[in-house]
């Protein structure tokens, strides 16, 4: 295939007209919203909106945001007809599809597709794989394991659309996964990033020989922040022998993929303008932020095309941090590295922590000596604010002298209460000690009575 972008119109036109293609596009949506659903009809009485075509999507900053318990409560008043709750938009009769959340802050919920809305997701998904260097030539192992989340399905389609050979190999048995990639001739992998570092530590131990033999060129991660971490990538580029290790993500709220990685892999372009409108706010005062190089701030999503479930300034919980609003690729879409969730998101004496920073400050503070697994305890499920040190484990990297381990504990210390002004007691443990999922890995457990991890130090 020649063609060097999916959708060129939309992907290379400046940023300040598609956003104005979309202002206008907008309009409609939001004279039709009220009438097609009750949800949005209670919320948005008369938005002010100026006169004549609006040129950029400021208009969207006097409309009321949209939250995930919001969504809960409406799907909890469901009726006969309208499974989806009140947010609901169109008869039942018309939704040909239904994709659900992963359920891994709460209770899931589940979202409804026409057939026009199945379309466009295909459209969009294929947009962000082609960015991220999938072709009709490759053979893609698609390893998520359920059909009905936002990954399994509509990342299927979007494989297919785009005219790749798709091996859905995900819910097989971790051995048959890895025997299955030589035999098929697979040549890309999509996993979540806790995944593809399983599979790079357990793949001889498995099959008997090691993951750069198998004839992968291509690694895509979804589903949970850990390919923008340079030291999780490299460990997944060393133990594939890759050169192509790209990141993607999505929501199902939204559209299950909607940022991809080009060639340049400094992080994921936008690939959803023909149905998604984008913001960055300020996570306290919901304020808009420009999108330029290295601004901050949660991303907040607006469905001007969907019909049956469609979003209203949808706060994702997604902090991200913007790495470039230009390309050598030649897209425009601003390009983010998500750096932690609302929803992840601890309190140390008044500082607010991501957990994925913690990860990220260990890793790079001691380098090749320990690996991307990282534990941190809470003593409840609710449990948010920390006035003692926060608990953290980290796994030691194989052959590791145990002399070694307090050293590289203190080290780690020392750097969170520097980088972060953070206070953690960090516990270097074994290889091996801490788990790892065949989906997504949690950064952060809870404590079972007695338990107290383990303090190797």
């Amino acid at each position: 295939m020649d063609r060097r972008y999916w959708d060129e119109e939309l992907e290379t036109a400046p940023w300040s007209e598609v956003e104005a293609w979309q202002a206008g596009h907008l309009v409609h949506f939001l004279d039709g919203l009220r009438a097609r659903s009750d949800f949005h009809k209670d919320r948005v009485d008369s938005p002010a909106r100026p006169a004549g075509s609006p040129r950029s999507l400021e208009l969207l900053a006097e409309l009321p945001f949209t939250t995930k318990d919001e969504l809960r409560r409406s799907q909890e008043e469901n009726s006969p007809g309208e499974p989806f709750g009140r947010h609901q938009a169109v008869p039942l009769s018309e939704i040909v599809q239904v994709v659900s959340s992963s359920g891994t802050t709460g209770h899931p919920l589940h979202y409804a597709l026409t057939a026009a809305d199945l379309e466009l997701w295909r459209q969009t998904i294929a947009a962000v794989f082609f960015t991220a260097g999938i072709r009709p030539d490759d053979v893609v192992a698609h390893l998520v394991g359920l059909p009905g989340v936002a990954g399994g399905l509509p990342y299927a389609d979007g494989f297919r659309t785009i005219g790749a050979t798709l091996a859905w190999l995900g819910g097989f048995p971790t051995e048959r996964i890895l025997r299955s990639f030589p035999r098929l001739q697979v040549n890309a992998v999509l996993s979540t990033a806790s995944f593809g570092t399983y599979l790079t530590d357990h793949c001889e131990d498995l099959i008997g020989v090691p993951a750069a033999s198998l004839g992968i060129t291509k690694f895509l991660g979804g589903g949970e922040p850990g390919f923008g971490q340079p030291e999780i990538r490299e460990k997944v580029r060393s133990g594939w022998g890759l050169d192509h290790v790209r990141e993607v993500m999505g929501l199902a709220d939204v559209l299950s993929a909607v940022w991809g990685e080009c060639d340049d892999e400094r992080g994921m372009h936008f690939c959803a303008q023909r149905g998604v409108a984008i913001e960055l706010i300020d996570p306290a005062t919901g304020a808009q932020r420009r999108w330029r190089e290295g601004a901050t701030g949660e991303v907040v999503y607006t469905t001007f095309a969907r019909e049956a479930t469609p979003m209203l300034r949808y706060r994702s919980s997604d902090h991200v941090v913007v790495t470039g609003v230009d390309c050598r690729c030649g897209r425009t879409s601003p390009r983010i590295r998500c750096i932690g969730r609302t929803d992840d998101m601890l309190i140390y004496k008044g500082m607010n922590v991501f957990p994925t920073a913690i990860r990220d400050v260990a890793l790079s503070a001691v380098g090749d000596a320990v690996e991307p697994y990282v534990r941190i305890w809470k003593d409840r499920p609710d449990q948010v604010r920390f006035d003692d040190a926060i608990p953290v484990d980290i796994e030691a990297a194989e052959g590791l002298e145990t002399d070694r381990y307090a050293g590289l504990a203190r080290r780690i210390e020392a750097e969170l209460r520097g980088r972060l002004q953070v206070r953690a007691v960090v516990s270097v443990v074994a290889p091996g000690t801490l788990p790892r999922g065949a989906y997504k890995t949690p950064l952060v457990h809870v404590r079972a009575n007695g338990e107290t991890g383990k303090e190797e130090r």
